[in-house]
C-alpha cells in the first residue's frame, strides 16, 4: 500500500506540473474499493482544488449516503483535471470538455485509478462513460448496468448529481434520483462482492 501511495503522489505531482496549478487530482483513500469518476471539474471544484465540493458535491454526498456509502471511504475524481471554460456575456462558464482534454483527461486518469485499485468504478454521465466504457455507451440504455471499463473493472454508469440539480422540480428528479442510488447500492454490493 506504501507504495502504491508513494506513486499516487507522484502522479498528482506530475499532473500539476502537466496542466498547472489548477489541475484538480482525485481525492480518497488509496485502496478504496469504490472510485467515482465525474466529468471535470466546475467553478468551486477549481476555487478549492478538491472533486465534488460545490453544489453537485453535496448531492454527491447526500446520494451516497443514501445508499450506504461513507464518502471518505471513496476516491472521488475527475475524467478531466482541468475546468473547461468559456466566456459567456463577460462571464466565465464551465462548458463540456473537448476530444483532446477529455484524451489528455484519460492519460493521467489510468495510472491514477491503477493507483488507487479499485474494484469497481461509478461513472458519473456521459463523459467518463464514453471514455472508460466504450465510445458508443448512451445513458438512455446503458445507464445501471454494471460492464467491463477499459482498466478491466467492472463500471456502472448512472447520472452526474449536476444533471439531477437541473431536473429538480420537474416530474422525472424523483425517478432519476432513486436510480442513481439504487446504481450507487449496486456498485456498493459488486465492490462488497469481490
Amino acid at each position: 500500500m506504501e507504495e502504491r501511495q508513494a506513486t499516487w503522489e507522484d502522479l498528482k505531482r506530475q499532473s500539476t506540473e502537466r496542466l498547472g496549478p489548477n489541475a484538480v487530482f482525485g481525492e480518497g483513500p488509496v485502496g478504496a474499493t469504490v472510485a467515482i469518476v465525474g466529468e471535470a471539474p466546475g467553478e468551486q471544484e477549481d476555487r478549492a482544488g478538491k472533486p465534488f465540493v460545490g453544489r453537485a458535491g453535496k448531492l454527491l454526498n447526500e446520494l451516497l449516503e443514501e445508499a450506504g456509502i461513507d464518502r471518505s471511504e471513496v476516491y472521488v475524481t475527475n475524467t478531466v483535471k482541468v475546468r473547461p471554460t468559456a466566456e459567456k456575456d463577460g462571464r466565465t462558464k464551465n462548458r463540456p470538455p473537448r476530444v483532446g482534454e477529455v484524451r489528455e483527461g484519460v492519460e493521467i486518469l489510468l495510472p491514477e485509478l491503477r493507483a488507487v485499485g479499485p474494484d469497481v468504478l461509478v461513472l458519473l454521465g456521459n463523459t467518463p462513460s464514453k471514455a472508460l466504457i466504450d465510445k458508443s455507451f448512451a445513458m438512455k440504455k446503458d445507464r445501471g448496468v454494471l460492464r467491463e471499463s477499459i482498466l478491466d473493472l467492472p463500471a456502472i454508469a448512472t447520472y452526474h448529481p449536476a444533471y439531477l440539480l437541473r431536473l429538480q422540480g420537474t416530474p422525472s428528479y424523483d425517478e432519476a434520483r432513486e436510480e442513481a442510488i439504487g446504481d450507487l447500492k449496486a456498485a456498493r454490493d459488486a465492490a462488497r462482492g469481490s
